[in-house]
């Protein structure tokens, strides 16, 4: 009986004394080994932080999220998983610059993940092996400019739009005349 104590003792020691932890940017079950920021990686992330569509530098503040996530919730150790339902592009070489960050170059692994409503999705998977490295350079970074600045000043900008129809209304007036409604008469006004 004595033995059961000390061995069950000694389970409970080790496992509370591990720095890695369970980590899953979806919330969603998953084991101690990885460090998981899939399903649909871009759109978790933009869950926790809005990216306007079409903000300048699009790439690299998704990048940077995902970096933000990993270093302050993974380990060294743990396999970093990144999923892109769509399969485009964009995903891909954001990917190349999160992975480049915290794993060797020689042991990220492509993977098909299509489905027949998303031939295209692949997963990327590495171990991570250089947080430390990677929440240095994402420091120097963000003091630089942060990420949040990177989204204010990129976001497209829509008082140029808003101001044009102003300028509109200015110029045509916002009074119906007779030439405009008999003859057909309006110009460029709307």
């Amino acid at each position: 009986m004595m033995k059961f104590f000390i061995t069950l003792f000694i389970i409970i020691s080790f496992s509370n004394s591990s720095s890695v932890h369970a980590v899953s940017l979806a919330n969603k079950p998953t084991d101690d080994l990885v460090c998981d920021l899939s399903t649909m990686t871009t759109y978790r992330l933009a869950q926790k932080t809005f990216v306007e569509a079409r903000t300048r530098e699009e790439g690299a503040i998704y990048a940077r999220l995902a970096l933000r996530f990993a270093t302050q919730e993974c380990k060294n150790g743990q396999v970093l998983v990144l999923h892109s339902e769509d399969g485009i592009d964009f995903d891909e070489k954001y990917f190349r610059v999160v992975t480049a960050q915290l794993c060797s170059i020689s042991d990220v692994r492509r993977e098909s993940a299509g489905t027949q409503e998303y031939p295209h999705a692949f997963m990327i998977r590495c171990s991570i092996s250089k947080i430390e490295n990677a929440t240095a350079a994402l420091a120097d970074l963000e003091r630089t400019k942060t990420t949040e600045k990177m989204i204010e000043e990129g976001a497209p900008n829509r008082s140029t739009q808003s101001s044009r129809q102003d300028e509109e209304k200015k110029k045509c007036g916002e009074s119906i005349t007779w030439a405009m409604v008999v003859l057909g008469w309006g110009g460029n006004c709307r």
